[in-house]
């Protein structure tokens, strides 16, 4: 065979072979060059920050389909975890990927700022720039498409939903994830992370391409989605072996020492040192970062074994892997530059900035503020606070009944109190009111909505051990705070009678002026003080009514902090004891949904530059059952209940032993037949 045949066939042959794809470590100290700080212009190497060997193994393991990563500033965060993977799948792979940001003007900067300089400083990775189009100059990014066919797309938290929904991809890589982690105001879809994460559910095992999802941001706090997904996930953490006694521990911040004492800045930085959780050994850097080239991760539930070195435990059994690193693992800084910072946030005058901020970008850890709950509940303990009584039962010692509404375009929601003589308050029933607003006006969909509801509310409920006795509520308060349903709530009220009143709640979720309570006097003898006073009729704790001339109808106003601190109080109280809220007959999943909505909010005091704030945190926008909860509450005050009546004395409610009935699953939901007008023909199922 001639010479040129030969090269021939090779040629053909190494065509024909397929190209190796490279591990996410090797290729990025193969390709990556670093764009800027003390190692700029020197390829990338794991064994400078020990910590992104051991990720990058991570995410090339197959044990794993998504990463929640977390960890300190200023260690290579951005680039060890969300430059390179995004990078490597497209550039090493050449496939599309999706980049979650929190808004779209994010995009471009994310663009030029983080991705860019990787791309520029890569001799390799430069060719694939585009040379015309989106990426190659200025202006707006929102999709990049390489060189080798492969596009980044970028994605964002706002907008309306149907941005996200019509692109697929298997791989989706989101920085500032907790900058994400609501669903939008006008959405009736889920948060902006898991419609993002949907555009991956093509891709599985079953069809042998798994989907690759890595979430990288900063901690926040402990209800943020990145500490949560660590939490859930296999919340792994490093371990290093101590120079001198030679175990292996997990040096955290409490072994940070020779620092508290120090006169000076400059004291502090020379004395701080990290030392041994097991011997206390004081450890020099040079120690310290020998110590880290030999760094191991454990998963949750493992750990090394001191005879063989080995870990030991299994791995848990989840698809995430959540992985977090802090300042004891940053190879970049040592004991002495951590101390100064330490130093410096101790005699901070903001002290609960300074602490934030090492807490999350020193320590990678969820600051948690000085503060006291004063209303906070859990869900799944509300779903278990179910009673005997089974549902649209009125207990036999009730001496009050209340309802409230809260209303919405699509749905509204209503609860029914029986406010016991036992000194308990008693959910006898929930549900929902389907608004026929894609048919009809929205206005006339609520009055049609609202007719229907007081039909079931004109025709009562059964009392226990009563055979014919059905009660109605002597109270029913309707939420009027939202624009578009206020004059359709006050033509109700109109026509439903003096029990039926409008509410307007004030407070931090209802994003209105803060409630101000009128002062109590005495009742104004004439009428020129009765004029002077004003339209305010009755004050009552925390609420107060006011007359509505115009409207023919008297409105209250509501401090809504204050009562649903007052309901969340009432749903940690023990059931078998005063005070307590007790619910209907049901299983913890039938109660699942209005558990949700009770604890979406809570309300804590805040000890900040030395006076006590009352603050309030929307946890979700999918609150209410918790809003119609806390106005019947108010209502049953407004009747006369006390906890405990002016001149008596509490007792504990006896225990009581209900008949068992067929207990009726779910909440009620009101439906408006198509096809059909007014307030009359409509079905109503228990």
């Amino acid at each position: 065979m001639s010479t040129a045949a030969a090269d021939c066939r090779q040629h053909l042959l190494a065509a024909a072979r397929g190209r190796r794809i490279r591990t996410m470590r090797e290729w990025a100290e193969q390709e990556i060059v670093i764009p800027d700080g003390p190692f700029k212009g020197r390829r990338y190497r794991c064994d400078r920050q020990p910590y992104a060997g051991l990720l990058l193994d991570a995410f090339d393991g197959g044990r794993w389909d998504r990463f929640v990563v977390t960890g300190s500033t200023q260690s290579g965060k951005t680039l060890t975890s969300y430059c390179i993977p995004c990078l490597y799948h497209l550039c090493e792979i050449g496939e599309t990927v999706i980049a979650g940001v929190p808004d779209m003007r994010m995009a471009a900067d994310k663009w030029r700022q983080d991705l860019l300089p990787v791309f520029a400083a890569a001799p390799r990775l430069r060719r694939l720039l585009p040379s015309r189009g989106a990426g190659s100059r200025g202006g707006k990014i929102e999709a990049v498409t390489l060189r080798n066919g492969a596009t980044l797309r970028f994605m964002s938290g706002g907008g309306g939903d149907k941005q996200r929904a019509g692109f697929t991809a298997r791989v989706l890589v989101v920085t500032e994830t907790d900058g994400m982690d609501e669903a939008g105001e006008a959405s009736r879809e889920a948060d902006k992370i898991t419609q993002l994460e949907a555009r991956t559910r093509a891709y599985s095992a079953a069809t042998g391409m798994r989907k690759r999802v890595y979430l990288e941001c900063t901690v926040s706090t402990e209800q943020g989605r990145t500490w949560r997904e660590y939490i859930g996930g296999t919340q792994s953490r490093l371990t290093l072996p101590c120079p001198e006694c030679g175990a292996w521990v997990e040096p955290d911040r409490e072994h940070l020492v020779g620092w508290e004492d120090a006169e000076d800045v400059v004291a502090a930085r020379e004395g701080g040192r990290f030392s041994c959780p097991a011997c206390g050994v004081l450890w020099e850097h040079a120690q310290r970062r020998e110590a880290l080239a030999r760094l191991r991760v454990l998963h949750r539930g493992q750990e090394i074994d001191t005879d063989t070195d080995e870990v030991v435990g299994e791995e848990p059994r989840t698809d995430t892997l959540g992985f977090r690193w802090h300042a004891a693992h940053n190879a970049f800084v040592d004991g002495g530059d951590v101390a100064a910072d330490e130093w410096r946030a101790q005699r901070n005058t903001d002290r609960e900035a300074a602490e934030r901020e090492m807490c999350q970008y020193v320590w990678a850890r969820p600051h948690i503020p000085d503060v006291e709950d004063i209303s906070h509940v859990d869900a799944s303990a509300v779903s278990r606070r179910s009673v005997e009584q089974i549902r649209g039962l009125i207990p036999e010692d009730t001496t009050h009944l209340t309802a409230a509404l809260d209303i919405g375009q699509y749905l509204c929601h209503w609860v029914l109190l029986a406010f016991r003589q036992c000194g308990q308050v008693h959910v006898v029933e929930y549900g929902r009111l389907e608004v026929p607003s894609a048919e009809i006006a929205v206005e006339r969909a609520l009055i049609v909505a609202m007719r229907a509801w007081r039909d079931i509310i004109t025709e009562g409920w059964p009392v226990e051990g009563a055979t014919d006795e059905r009660r109605s509520p002597v109270a029913v308060w309707v939420d009027s705070g939202w624009s578009v349903s206020t004059d359709s709530v006050y033509a109700i009220c109109r026509e439903s009678g003096n029990h039926w009143r409008p509410i307007l709640g004030h407070g931090a979720a209802q994003k209105r002026t803060a409630y101000t309570h009128p002062a109590v006097r005495p009742p104004p003898a004439t009428a020129h003080e009765r004029h002077k006073r004003g339209k305010v009729h009755h004050v009552g704790l925390r609420y107060y009514c006011e007359l509505l001339p115009k409207e023919g109808l008297s409105r209250v106003h509501i401090d809504g902090d204050h009562w649903k601190a007052w309901l969340h109080k009432r749903l940690s109280t023990p059931v078998t004891e005063l005070g307590a809220m007790t619910l209907h007959r049901g299983t913890e999943r039938e109660h699942r949904s209005f558990s949700a909505h009770m604890a979406a909010e809570r309300t804590y005091e805040e000890l900040k530059g030395g006076k006590l704030l009352l603050r309030h945190e929307l946890r979700s926008r999918i609150n209410h059952w918790l809003d119609a909860t806390y106005i019947a509450c108010a209502a049953g005050h407004f009747a006369g209940w006390r906890l405990v009546e002016r001149g008596q004395r509490a007792e504990a409610p006896k225990a009581r032993t209900y008949p068992r009935a067929e207990a009726e699953r779910g909440a009620r939901t009101t439906r408006y037949p198509s096809g059909r007008r007014g307030g009359g023909g409509w079905t109503i199922g228990r």
